[in-house]
């Protein structure tokens, strides 16, 4: 079985080979699922803030926020089999 970091560089390798531009990201969760044949890895990455506003966009939006993606990783291949937008609980209006 896949140790839980090296689950963590896959998931981590597959988002940076698909988006090599990206910085910050972040291992911000573990998990091995109930049956114990995949981990399942949150990243985090910032990403620019595009302002509603223009004339305001210095002064009262950040400019850069903190996104998530949520891997499934083959436990025994280490494959990486799935990648989702993760949406954190107090981010659901």
């Amino acid at each position: 079985m896949l140790s839980v970091k090296e689950a963590a560089r896959n998931a981590l390798n597959f988002y940076k080979d698909i988006y090599p531009d990206t910085q910050g990201e972040l291992i911000e969760e573990v998990e091995l699922d109930s049956d114990r044949h995949h981990w399942l890895i949150t990243l985090s990455f910032v990403s620019k803030v595009e302002p509603n506003n223009p004339l305001f966009a210095n002064v009262l939006a950040p400019q850069f926020e903190r996104k998530y993606k949520l891997f499934k990783v083959n436990a025994d291949s280490g494959m990486v089999e799935s990648m989702k937008i993760r949406v954190l609980g107090n981010d659901l209006n």
